[in-house]
């Protein structure tokens, strides 16, 4: 599988989840190994490029937590004469072929498990841990400021 490791924040503070997956996604798009045209056309899917990218064998990869694999989201095998195979999650589920990047990004689209959300900074056990809170439960930071200044007057 291809590297995972994460950016080092410029001013010493751990990277948030934007800086963590915006720093994987411009490493592949910069990657001269990469398929391009298909790393391109992920990037430009806003529900992928919430996602921490990663390559094997030129492969596709995505993932709901930036420390580890979630290998829970389809991901984008080459086959020959320029086509795609999307698979996934596990290389035992064909999702289908595609003649495309476009294609194949539409088709891991189809396959995000419910509730595919950013990319989790950390490992897949906190990616779980949030997986069983009751929705109404995650709040952001400003909601929760919010609530506690109502409470509070």
């Amino acid at each position: 599988m291809g590297s995972i490791d994460a950016p080092s924040a410029s001013n010493g503070a751990e990277p948030g989840q934007g800086d963590v997956v915006e720093a994987a996604w411009q490493r592949l798009l910069h990657r001269e190994d990469m398929d391009s045209r298909l790393v391109r056309a992920a990037h430009a899917e806003p529900l992928l490029r919430q996602l921490h990218p990663s390559s094997s064998h030129q492969d596709l990869h995505f993932s709901r937590c930036t420390g580890d694999w979630s290998w829970d989201v389809p991901f984008v095998m080459h086959l020959p004469r320029g086509r795609y195979l999307v698979v996934g999650p596990s290389r035992s589920q064909l999702v289908g072929e595609a003649d495309t990047a476009e294609e194949a990004v539409a088709l891991v689209v189809g396959g995000l498990p419910p509730g595919c959300g950013p990319a989790v900074v950390g490992r897949r056990e906190e990616l779980d841990r949030l997986d069983t809170v009751p929705p109404d439960q995650v709040l952001g930071d400003d909601e929760q400021r919010s609530r506690a200044s109502d409470r509070t007057g």
